[in-house]
Order: structure tokens, then sequence, then C-alpha cells
């Protein structure tokens, strides 16, 4: 029987942990917290949407889109539904998200850790380890407290830097390092993007629809549209969200990044003026903070008013009409420059990691024999909408079967 150690006890780590049980290894999981799993439950806003009718590797950042395919295909979205299926959780579908029927990211949880309590796989929590070595047998593991195991093959199921932002989130890379592996730049992505040209700090709390242009040195990186949120310091919202990993980028590579806001869409620009111009016409005696209202949030309109050089509290008629018509179709382009993104503390995931030109499609190391990599370790991030938990449990599953056999 073989032995295999699986180092972290979060989605793919315990995803591995089941399937190189069903493969017939003896497993152990070595997880630092207290408790496995505690990720999963706060995926989602607490509701675990755990995959996508539409899985695609496009939907991924990677230097390898045709990698994720392969992975992908091999364990999908629908197998994903049917491992669920078969440890008892009901799952329903909203719009193409998945999510457990209950909506609740704990019942995923317990439906693992229930499946896992039927099987001898040996969890070992509060441990953190320190030392993998590979010798002719296999591997050793050390933990900090000091006590070292023996393994056939080896799963690094750790997580990534996203979430804490604590020295031991690291611990993996260190790990794949010591190995012999390359680790890419980590980035913090799916998280705040931080931005100044507008009163951030006035419009924080204020949700608006919108279109985000991402633009570098006048070239258009990447469109999203959405429900976008306004913090002290800039972005927030699952559209804002999708960009991060590309501003942290450009920014670490010293390049400019810009943001486009097209707070009206959908609005076409001529019909909107005829609009303005019909309005002016019948409300020209109000004040222009009231002609305004209707347009966005109060507190965007009187930022947008600020922007264009109008007085809240003045008249219609007092303004010029092209200065009017002017300041309402600014609202389709309002342009704030990124100058940062929130840090890995305060990150949903890690961008960066392994090359995946160093796996092979079971997910083993080409540099390291019998050691298996899962998760936000490798180069691989996806956009929010159940990529990076598909991501987990994918890898997990398909990293445990082959280190089984």
């Amino acid at each position: 029987m073989k032995k295999v150690g699986i180092i972290g006890g979060g989605a793919s780590g315990l995803t591995a942990a089941l399937y190189a049980h069903k493969n017939g290894a003896s497993v152990t999981v070595f997880e630092r917290k207290d408790r496995v799993g505690k990720k999963i439950l706060v995926t989602g806003n607490g509701r675990c949407n755990f995959t996508n009718e539409y899985m695609k590797a496009e939907c991924y950042y990677t230097d390898d889109k045709d990698f994720v395919e392969r992975i992908l295909s091999l364990y999908s979205k629908d197998d994903l539904c049917l491992f669920f299926t078969g440890l008892g959780l009901l799952i329903k579908e909203k719009n193409g998200y998945y999510y457990p029927a209950c909506e609740q990211a704990s019942a995923v949880l317990d439906v693992i850790r229930s499946a896992l309590d039927e099987t001898d796989v040996e969890i070992i929590t509060d441990s953190l380890v320190t030392e993998v070595n590979k010798s002719k047998s296999g591997f050793s593991v050390k933990t900090e407290s000091g006590e070292t195991y023996s393994f056939d093959s080896i799963i690094l199921a750790t997580g990534g830097k996203a979430g804490i932002g604590t020295k031991e989130q690291a611990n993996g890379y260190d790990l794949l390092k010591s190995l012999g592996h390359k680790v890419s730049k980590l980035y913090p992505a799916l998280t705040q993007i931080k931005c100044e040209g507008l009163n951030f700090k006035g419009l924080a709390g204020v949700r608006s629809d919108c279109e985000l242009y991402l633009f570098s040195d006048e070239n258009l990186i990447m469109k999203q549209t959405g429900e976008v949120l306004f913090t002290e310091n800039g972005l927030s919202g699952i559209v804002s969200f999708q960009l991060s990993h590309c501003v942290a980028e450009l920014l670490d590579n010293k390049k400019d990044a810009r943001i486009l806001m097209n707070l009206l869409p959908g609005f076409d620009e001529e019909n909107l003026k005829n609009f303005v111009i019909s309005k002016i016409l019948l409300h020209e005696n109000i004040a222009i903070e009231n002609f305004f209202t209707g347009f966005l949030n109060k507190k965007l309109n009187v930022e947008i008013i600020k922007r264009n050089g109008l007085k809240p509290s003045g008249k219609v008629s007092d303004y010029d009409r092209d200065k009017i018509i002017n300041a309402v179709l600014s609202m389709q382009e309002v342009l704030v420059k990124a100058v940062g993104v929130n840090g890995f503390d305060k990150a949903q995931v890690t961008g960066g990691g392994v090359p995946t030109a160093e796996l092979s499609d079971t997910l083993e190391s080409k540099i390291c024999e019998g050691l298996y990599i899962t998760g936000e370790l490798m180069d691989v991030d996806g956009i929010c909408g159940g990529y990076n938990l598909q991501w987990a449990f994918s890898t997990g599953a398909i990293a445990g079967k082959n280190a089984a056999i």
C-alpha cells in the first residue's frame, strides 16, 4: 500500500485525500490550522459557488491555457457535480453558477468531512510542515514541532498567499523551491483596486452598475461589466476584482494602469443627449443638484457636477446648455488612475506560482518524481464565478488519484 502525505487541508487537499484513499493509498493530511477546510467556509460570501456552467480555460490567468483545458477535461464540472452528489450534497444552479442547495458553504465542508470520517485517512491539525526532503526511498516530512514522517509520494496543497497574509501562507512556495521548482512573481488577485482621480472617501459605500475598461498606454487590456462598489480608496466588487490581477501585474512592471468607467451602461449617447435637452427645456429653473436626480446615486451625481465645474445649488438656467449636456455625458467616461491593489491579506486568490511547464498532466512534478502540486500553487488563477474552487477540486482529484497508483 502506497503512503501518501498531503500538505494542506483545504479544498484541493481534502479532495486529494478522498481520491488517494479511494485508489488504495494510506493517506495522512497535515493542516497548520486547528481545523481543515476553513477557507471553504468564506468562499462566495459564505454561499460557496463551486463551479460554473461556462467552464473554459479563457476564464483563467495562466502561462498555458492548453494545460488548463486538459486538466478541466480530465476532471470537469460534471465530474465535480457527480462527486458532490455522491457525497450526498444537493446542488442547484442559478444563472450558470453552481451552489449547494442551501447556499451555505458549511454544507460543502460538512459532506467532505463526513466522507473522510468514514475512511482511515489521518488528519493532523495544528501541524505546520517546515521541511520536505526527497530520498531514493521516497520523502521525509518534518513539522514545526520536530516530528518526522515518511511517505512514498507527496501532494503539496497548501494554497496560496491570499486570505491571511502571514508568513505561513508563503510556506508552500518555500517547500516547492526547496524541491527544485521555480516560482513566478506572486500577485494578489480578486481584490480591491486602489485608485486616484475621484473623491473616493466621499463615495465610499456607493454601488453602481458599470462598464470598466482597463487601459495601459492607450491599449485596452480588459473590459468588465457589472456592479462596482466604491471604497474609501478605490473600487471593489466583482467587476473590479476581475481586473485586479492585470492591474497588479501592470503596476509591478512599472506600466501605466487607468480605468475608464461608464456609469450609464446601455444608454446610447445620442438618446441620452436628447433626453438631457428635453429635461433642460422643462426644468430650467430648478437647482443643478435636483436636475441630476435619477441619473446616478446622489453622491455620484454631486461628484460629476463638481468635476464639470457646476455648482449643486446653481440653477439650470445659469449655465450654457452644452455644459450641462457634457456633464451628463461624462458619466459614461469617468477616468481614474489605478495606483495599487489591496495586499494578499485581503485578496481571494493568488496570481503566479509554479510554471505549468514543470508539471505533467497527472500533476506530478517533472523536477521531483513523486511530488504532486495542486490549486493556487500553480501559475493558474481564475476569475470570479466558481473557477478557483473548480480548479482546486479538479487538481486535488487528479493529484490524489495519481499519487496513489
